[in-house]
């Protein structure tokens, strides 16, 4: 007779969940044992810790659309998985957390995953599970956030009750705009001297009519970083990430800017934008609840779906007279593409530069590769010197910024496509933070990610936490602060070798290009360590340096406030 986990296991692959992420333990170990046997579950993967786990899960979902999903059970590890809940949640993305019920902890683990959820429910008997079950699917799909179910071993392993499956539901769709919004925005839109649109993470479907208004009106277009890769870098007119710590060319157009559409930019860090009263602002968002922008802040808003907004948009357009804007905003673009190009080819002493490092990856990237980045200075690299061709990707822990995330979101990368290359870029401090844990979980799956195309972890070593050193240095005016958040000294490649992993090391700056086209033509899992100057600032931080004026103010990141829960 089928159990409630084997039920719950069949459910969850008809519902799209191709595999689990977890961590074993008595309290959900009838639900990882149904995982691990039947021919209709989702594949169980065993992570080396429940944070990791949860991050896998939303890198998943991220990836593919599908909700992602993990499992943990109850006490110390349900502590853990929260941290990992909390960047699905931070980045709205669907991802189902099945917990293990402890009876001793009066509800606590229900009211700890209720802050960070959109639906929470505690399962009591065997027969509301398959009810329980399928709202907490809804809610992560429609909500697009965390949605989980607590569950104990006694029910997991009871007789599943006789109970036909409903159907899965499907998020509904975004309503169609108003007319008379698409009418309001057009006239706002018409008649700018310097528009810019900015593509968040929402309007990853509109890339064809993001394309389409930009030409016409002339605009330059900048994206958040959760939209990375919605446009092509080739793009004369893209001008890179908005964000405090983002593109210079960005920046620039966003500071001059009189008419600004936001384009599912619900992503978006309203610190970056112009202040009160400096520009007319348009937003296109699925929902009302979506803009990133205070509701007292003037704005024409558009609520509906965020493609068929900009599609009615189009043809109300008047192509602008003045093309000399576009040519403004590509010389902009062209000017900050070759700054970068001067500084990823200088050198001070004899470490390798760690620009360099990003930018002769950017010119050797596989088609359809996936590419994620750390926080820290791996991510200012990854900002300004990467560049993305059509069809390829890029995953990163947007609103957290979660120190070490890019190693669990690399491996989920390489299950969710086995087909594409996967390349994460990781710090040496967010490597030693958590990540050199998930590169056991590789190991433990080599023989099978072997033959598959290259899954390159490239670790830059410095010796430090290199981004709060540069933070420091900026607040504090001086460059001649020393090391202020050292690394131990690890020789990493002989650490995964050790492990049993290949692994490859590079300090000759000559050398950079060379391994990268080395490691391009074998396959399967590598650990790749450069090690790179911690002397090279980031852009904001050339005020302190020799190469430019001072950076604007460092911004906290968005917080989490305003995250819907629910608890059953």
């Amino acid at each position: 007779m089928v159990n409630v986990s084997e039920a719950v296991a069949a459910r969850l692959r008809d519902s799209g969940v191709e595999r689990v992420y977890g961590v074993p333990g008595l309290a959900v170990d009838p639900l990882a044992g149904a995982l691990c046997g039947g021919q209709r579950a989702p594949e169980f993967v065993q992570a080396r810790g429940a944070e990791s786990a949860a991050l896998m899960a939303c890198a998943e979902a991220k990836l593919t659309g599908r909700p992602g999903c993990c499992l943990a059970p109850p006490g110390a590890d349900l502590l853990r998985l929260l941290a990992g809940l909390y960047d699905a949640a931070a980045d709205r993305v669907p991802v189902l957390a099945l917990v293990g019920a402890d009876p001793r902890d009066g509800g606590r683990g229900v009211r700890h995953l209720a802050e960070v959820s959109v639906y929470c429910e505690e399962v009591s008997g065997p027969e509301l599970m398959a009810d329980a079950l399928h709202r907490a699917v809804r809610a992560a799909r429609t909500d697009r956030g965390v949605a989980s179910l607590v569950v104990a071993r006694g029910v997991l392993a009871a007789p599943a009750p006789s109970q036909a499956p409903g159907a899965w539901p499907e998020p509904p769709p975004a309503p169609p705009p108003a007319e008379a919004d698409v009418r309001r925005a057009a006239d706002a839109l018409d008649g700018a001297r310097n528009p810019v649109v900015v593509v968040g993470d929402a309007g990853r479907p509109a890339s064809g009519p993001v394309t389409a208004v930009a030409q016409l009106l002339g605009a330059g277009v900048v994206t958040t970083a959760l939209a990375r890769d919605v446009l092509p870098d080739d793009l004369p007119y893209l001008a890179g990430v908005a964000g405090p710590f983002g593109s210079e060319a960005a920046a620039a157009l966003l500071r001059d800017c009189d008419t600004l559409l936001l384009a599912g930019a619900e992503d978006l860090d309203p610190a970056v934008l112009p202040g009160p009263g400096r520009c007319r602002i348009v937003t296109v968002d699925p929902e009302p609840d979506d803009c990133p922008l205070d509701s007292r802040v003037p704005a024409v808003r558009v609520t509906g779906d965020v493609t068929a907004a900009l599609t009615a948009l189009v043809p109300l357009l008047h192509r602008a007279a003045d093309r000399g804007r576009r040519d403004r905003v590509e010389q902009t673009v062209r000017a900050w593409r070759a700054e970068g190009e001067t500084r990823a080819h200088r050198y001070f002493g004899t470490s390798v530069n760690p620009r360099s490092v990003v930018a002769e990856l950017s010119r050797r990237l596989p088609d359809r590769a996936v590419v994620v980045t750390d926080s820290g200075t791996a991510l200012d690299w990854w900002t300004r010197h990467l560049r993305l061709r059509g069809g390829m990707r890029s995953l990163l822990s947007g609103h957290l910024g979660l120190p070490g995330a890019a190693v669990p979101y690399a491996v989920a990368a390489r299950f969710a496509a086995p087909d594409r290359p996967v390349i994460a870029l990781v710090g040496d401090g967010a490597l030693q933070g958590g990540g050199m844990n998930e590169l056991i979980t590789v190991r433990r799956h080599l023989d099978r990610l072997a033959g598959l195309p290259p899954l390159v972890f490239c670790v830059l070593n410095n010796g430090d936490l290199n981004r709060l050193t540069w933070q420091r240095r900026a607040a504090a005016g001086d460059p001649l602060i020393p090391l202020s958040a050292e690394v131990p000294a690890l020789p990493y490649a002989e650490w995964a070798r050790l492990a049993g992993l290949p692994a490859v090391r590079c300090d000759r700056p000559r050398h950079v290009a060379s391994v990268w086209a080395d490691v391009f033509a074998g396959r399967g899992p590598l650990l790749l360590e450069f090690v790179v100057d911690g002397e090279t600032p980031p852009d904001w931080a050339a005020g302190v340096s020799a190469e430019g004026p001072r950076p604007a103010p460092l911004r906290r990141p968005r917080s989490l406030a305003g995250l819907r829960r629910a608890s059953g």
